[in-house]
């Protein structure tokens, strides 16, 4: 019998004061116009299957790429992409073969091309309300959409999200989709979670086919409901039939199912959100974090968890080179950080003062006709300090460029791999010699600059000097955005 669920340790002191300064602080964030009322920060990082060094993380205020393993990073607006962030709005992304950066919005698929300076849109989807998708592990050219209508339903493309058809029946009646997953190991298994409307009261359901569309099955997510709605994790990369499901609330919950659906089984427990959660590419390990109570870890095989890290993430991605993890700044001293040992310690990968500004893109290109209008915005949100690289990080010793955007996350010596499990729906270098310490989130070592200093490109000062002038910036931007409210 397996043993009660993982309870998480109350939050520490340090924290608690922490997120009670943040909370006093976002008072003042009245407009969702300063990076949608929030400290600006990543939820989603993608990597691309083909190139280990491309990387898409999606802000709070668009999306930022870098093609240099996280040596340097560039903007990429909303307005390039297709949406409005000032709805709250935060599309999934994914990162399909050929390079294509794919993001599901309210009204279609964006398709990023030419190397993410131009988005196409999906003709055979233009209109339609897309709620999530998802790449299959293993076979970039796979991949799948949840589309809403008077019944949800699937749609699928084979070539990297180029072309997109209708794929089987229909989701039963009343099904409100939320996210879906396809099995690495069986492209014909396609999980669906959402909300069941059937007449009684709402709760949440998964939906499951065995034979890529054509039929489904529902089955109950216990303890789910419109408050508590079900968010597909991850899939096992090895067995079809273990999946895991994350409620979307507070206090959060993560189940694991061993039979494809049928049933759940909880296996951790937070008084927060669980936001980031992540498979190994092997499938032997298990990562979950929450925004209160840090990182834990566990082998699949008895889902024992442990905890590793008082760092709060916010998304989580595991390759080969590495567990990657969104992070509060604000909090932990990295917004996107790389950890070699399993979540306990992780090499700042991206300050937000160091972005290198827009996209560099020729004028006739969405993001080079809109981008650079929007950019003093994000600079002064951002604390941008326009960092350059030093002479031993990767950009400079590599001559790599950051004109172009894909996925990917690591760098190329480290050998990093396609990205496993799902921290997503919304989604695989810390490390060694003076890691930041896992009590504090991020302190720096004694001895000088951090070890992350050529991989983010930054020099130390760019931490509370910066974040005092985001913070500053974003209620500018907030009074401003009142003022056209009122005009």
């Amino acid at each position: 019998m397996r043993s009660p669920p993982v309870r998480a340790a109350k939050a520490r002191s340090r924290r608690a004061r922490a997120a009670a300064l943040a909370a006093a602080a976002l008072s003042a964030l009245t407009s969702p116009a300063a990076a949608n009322g929030v400290f600006p920060s990543a939820d989603q990082i993608v990597f691309d299957p083909a190139d280990p060094a491309r990387a898409v993380a999606r802000m709070t205020y668009g999306l930022l790429t870098t093609r240099d393993g996280g040596a340097s990073w560039h903007w990429i607006c909303e307005g390039a992409v297709g949406y409005d962030d000032t709805g709250g709005v935060a599309p999934p992304i994914a990162a399909a073969e050929g390079g294509r950066v794919l993001a599901a919005l309210s009204d279609g698929i964006a398709i990023g091309v030419e190397g993410g300076c131009a988005f196409a849109r999906a003709a055979e989807i233009e209109g339609k309300a897309v709620l999530d998708l998802s790449v299959r592990q293993g076979d970039p050219s796979h991949v799948v959409a949840v589309v809403a209508g008077q019944r949800h339903g699937l749609w699928a493309s084979r070539d990297g999200g180029a072309r997109w058809a209708s794929a089987g029946a229909p989701l039963p009646a009343g099904f409100q989709a939320r996210t879906v997953d396809v099995a690495p190991s069986d492209p014909r298994r396609i999980y669906v979670s959402g909300l069941a409307t059937g007449g009684g009261p709402v709760k949440g359901e998964l939906a499951r086919s065995t034979d890529g569309g054509e039929t489904w099955e529902t089955s109950v997510v216990p303890g789910s409901t419109t408050s508590r709605e079900p968010y597909i994790a991850g899939v096992d990369p090895r067995d079809a039939d273990v999946l895991y499901v994350r409620i979307a609330s507070a206090p959060g919950r993560l189940f694991v199912s061993r039979d494809g659906g049928a049933t759940f089984e909880p296996v951790f427990d937070t008084q927060g959100f669980v936001r980031a959660f992540a498979i190994s590419p092997d499938g032997a390990e298990v990562a979950v974090g929450s925004d209160i109570d840090g990182v834990f870890r566990a082998p699949s095989s008895t889902l024992s968890f442990e905890r590793v890290s008082s760092v709060a993430p916010r998304c989580f991605a595991w390759t080969e080179a590495g567990l990657y993890a969104c992070a509060s700044e604000f909090l932990d001293d990295f917004t996107i950080g790389r950890s070699l040992d399993g979540g306990a310690t992780f090499e700042p990968l991206l300050r937000q003062a160091c972005i290198r500004g827009p996209l560099d893109c020729a004028a006739s290109t969405s993001v080079g006709a809109l981008c650079p209008l929007d950019w003093p915005r994000i600079a002064m949100m951002t604390g941008h300090e326009g960092c350059a690289p030093d002479a031993g990080s990767p950009a400079a010793s590599s001559g790599a460029s950051a004109s172009a955007t894909g996925a990917g996350g690591a760098t190329a010596a480290s050998g990093g791999g396609a990205a496993s499990g799902g921290g997503g729906a919304a989604s695989g270098a810390g490390g060694t010699g003076g890691a930041p310490e896992v009590s504090t989130g991020g302190a720096q070592p004694a001895g000088g600059a951090r070890p992350s200093d050529g991989g983010c490109g930054c020099r130390a000062g760019g931490g509370s000097a910066g974040w005092a002038g985001a913070l500053a910036a974003a209620c500018l931007a907030a009074a401003a955005a009142a003022r056209r409210r009122r005009a």
